[in-house]
């Protein structure tokens, strides 16, 4: 009787007994641990042996065009000036999703008024967007999730407004929804979310199809608001941080039977959300995508050259000029008025 065959390079993994991958691939075929086996130690080389030296001109190292990591984003930095947005969420909100409709509508021109220039990434994306596209023969478009196992990944874009504006170097940080959920739950593990106190922006990924529904509302709203909380609260992100809430999924919210409905909850929560935030000092924005229209198509690619613009777009300078003082004892003090 023949063995089982070995289906994944990790020994204690069930994904033969399971069909699911223990670190959250899905499908499984993205693993890259899936349908492969260990190879035997290959034999030290013999002291007989004279070991070959290399000759000739030194390596030039040629980028692989996938996703950047820490050592490749601070070579980047030196030379370039970035926009840096950080897209959190727990699993399945639609952050991978998220970038990879960009970078669909991107290949097909221009994105509202953003031109695209180029990208370290474009392998990277390519592969987020595989499984979306035809010829990937799944019965419906969707997108890989990102593993827990996998480092946390930064996608460049270089985008250009059409009137001929400076371009703008846009990163995006991408995470397993899982670090998120942790962190959520044990603040003591925000600290290990290092890529937060880099961005500019951080996009809070709101799953409008858990949030519409009946069941599964009154956890949900809590637990996304209490995931904002808990970021803001232990130091994740630097003092100058833009917030925002990206609705996804608004297609889910469109359908027929319970519009009406989903969009009450929806604008409800926005309301709700807003105003406790403002309360406590912070303006929150609060938007609306749909990356990938499955449930509703007529909603089609919602919101998304909106969010590249807004990603891209300068920040504006705090105010700083001084009131004019005009009754001071000092005449130094009085120049402004004078002014």
């Amino acid at each position: 009787m023949s063995a089982a065959p070995v289906l994944c390079l990790r020994p204690e993994c069930k994904v033969a007994q399971t069909g699911h991958c223990d670190l959250k691939h899905d499908p499984i075929e993205l693993c890259p641990n899936y349908g492969k086996t260990a190879q035997p130690p290959s034999a030290p080389p013999s002291e007989d042996q004279p070991v070959p030296r290399r000759t000739g001109p030194a390596a030039i190292e040629i980028s692989s065009g996938d996703t950047m990591q820490w050592e490749d984003l601070e070579a980047f930095s030196r030379g370039h000036r970035m926009r840096t947005v950080s897209l959190i969420g727990e699993p399945r909100s639609g952050k991978t999703t998220l970038i990879a409709a960009i970078y669909a509508l991107l290949c097909k021109g221009a994105v509202g008024d953003r031109v695209f220039v180029g990208s370290r990434t474009l392998v990277g994306f390519a592969k987020r967007h595989h499984l979306a596209l035809l010829n990937s023969e799944r019965r419906s478009p969707k997108t890989p999730r990102t593993s827990r196992d996998d480092p946390t990944a930064f996608f460049h874009l270089s985008l250009r407004p059409a009137a001929g504006e400076p371009t703008s170097q846009l990163i995006v940080s991408d995470r397993s929804g899982e670090a998120y959920q942790a962190a959520r739950q044990d603040t003591g593990l925000v600290k290990n979310l290092t890529e937060l106190r880099l961005a500019e922006r951080a996009c809070f990924v709101l799953n409008a199809a858990k949030l519409t529904n009946p069941e599964r509302h009154a956890a949900y709203s809590r637990q996304f608001k209490q995931m904002i909380h808990a970021f803001r609260d232990n130091g994740a992100f630097r003092d100058d941080v833009a917030i925002e809430v990206l609705a996804t999924k608004i297609d889910t919210t469109n359908k027929p039977d319970r519009a009406t409905e989903s969009a009450a909850v929806l604008a409800d929560y926005e309301a709700q959300i807003v105003a406790e935030f403002r309360a406590s000092g912070v303006e929150l924005g609060f938007h609306r995508v749909c990356a990938l229209p499955k449930s509703h198509l007529d909603t089609g690619y919602l919101g998304l050259s909106e969010t590249v613009a807004r990603w891209t777009s300068p920040r504006q300078l705090p105010h700083v000029v001084q009131p004019a003082v005009g009754d001071a004892f000092r005449q130094i003090d009085r120049l402004l008025a004078k002014w």
